[in-house]
Formats: structure tokens, C-alpha cells, sequence
């Protein structure tokens, strides 16, 4: 049974999600939307698309899994995720959690692998910058950015994100942080190193 009325999974992939197993192939109530960017009109289609009743089950699903959301065509499904038809759901699988604006985060549940905020063991740089104060992740960001340790700050900012999205996580001035700092972390000229403190001092401290 679908708890929450959209679900955002973090994965590279359909198959690689937390979409359910049976979500995962199309029926009569189970429609997928794949694309590479979702643009404004597809928002729209998929406002008249959800007012279909569902044929054979109790919810009439819609799976996306996209690769670029622009801000504008998540501001146009705002309105659909807030109110949305009493007998329809949707799962979207997006890579990075950081791509949701944060009024669009807030009218979405995300699910993750893990449970509560703990932070994958695979990434021990942002396990430790977590933990670090906030005079100590300034001083680890002005000694990354001046050696140019690209892979170091990646994986900070990636932690940030997976912190961000597990749900016992309600931040917004963190989310907008993030949002802040995809934008323009690949802008010829910006600073890494003004951009990672931004992310520092939103992100609270966890010991």
C-alpha cells in the first residue's frame, strides 16, 4: 500500500531504485515517464494525465525517472503534488536529491536505503566533515580547494545531498544551500571554496 502520495528515489536508474518490484512494469494503472530532462509541457501532460481513474487497482501509478528537472518544470508540478487526484501516485527517481527545490522537496516523501540520518559508510570524507565543528570543516574546505582535491569536495557535496534526503531530516535553509551550490558549482569563476562554506555552515553538526 502507497503511504505517501509521490516518493522520490535516489538511483541512477529504474532498476536500481526503490521503486516497488511491482511499479517497475507498465499495466493498464502503471505508467512510466523516461526522459532525459522534464520540461514544463511535460509537467502539464502529466497534471491532465492524472486525472485518469485508475482500471484495475486501487491507485493509478505514474513512474518518472529523469535525468534533469529545471526549476521550472518543478514549480509547475508544484500545485499537483500538493493537491493531487485522491487515487493517484508517483514515484520519481532523480539522480541527486539536491536537484528538488526545496517547495518541491516539502510536498514529497524520499525514500533512501537507509534509515533515519545516518550517513553511508561508503563515504568516510563526509562521514568525518560531519562530525568535524564548523571551525574545523573550514579549515578541511580552505586546505581541499587550495590543493584542488576535486573527488574530496564531490564527495562532500554528495554526502550533503544523501543527508539532506533522508527523512528524518527537515532543514530547509540546508536544502536551499544545496540547491545553491549545484547551480553553481560548475559556473566558470565560482568560488568551490565559498560555495563548500555555504554547505558547512547550513549542514548542523553530528556527533
Amino acid at each position: 500500500m502507497i503511504n505517501h502520495h509521490a516518493v522520490v528515489c535516489i538511483a541512477d536508474s529504474l532498476e536500481d531504485s526503490l521503486v516497488p518490484e511491482v511499479y517497475k512494469t507498465q499495466s493498464s494503472d502503471v505508467t512510466h515517464i523516461i526522459l532525459d530532462r522534464f520540461s514544463i509541457d511535460d509537467a502539464r501532460q502529466l497534471s491532465v494525465d492524472a486525472l485518469q481513474k485508475p482500471v484495475d487497482s486501487e491507485y493509478r501509478v505514474f513512474v518518472l525517472v529523469v535525468k534533469k528537472l529545471p526549476e521550472e518544470s518543478q514549480n509547475a508540478l508544484l500545485k499537483l503534488f500538493e493537491e493531487p487526484p485522491t487515487q493517484t501516485r508517483f514515484y520519481i527517481v532523480l539522480p541527486q536529491a539536491g536537484m528538488m527545490i526545496p517547495t518541491l522537496h516539502s510536498r514529497v516523501y524520499v525514500e533512501t536505503s537507509e534509515e533515519g540520518g545516518a550517513v553511508s559508510a561508503k563515504n568516510d570524507t563526509f562521514a568525518s566533515f560531519l562530525a568535524d565543528t564548523y571551525a574545523d570543516r573550514l579549515t578541511t574546505i580552505a586546505s581541499i580547494t587550495k590543493k584542488r582535491e576535486l573527488q574530496t569536495i564531490e564527495d562532500i557535496i554528495r554526502g550533503v545531498e544523501e543527508y539532506a534526503s533522508k527523512r528524518s531530516v527537515k532543514n530547509p535553509e540546508l536544502l536551499s544551500s544545496i540547491l545553491f551550490v549545484r547551480k553553481y558549482a560548475k559556473t566558470p569563476g565560482a568560488s568551490a571554496k565559498m560555495l563548500l562554506e555555504e554547505l558547512a555552515l547550513s549542514l548542523p553538526v553530528v556527533k
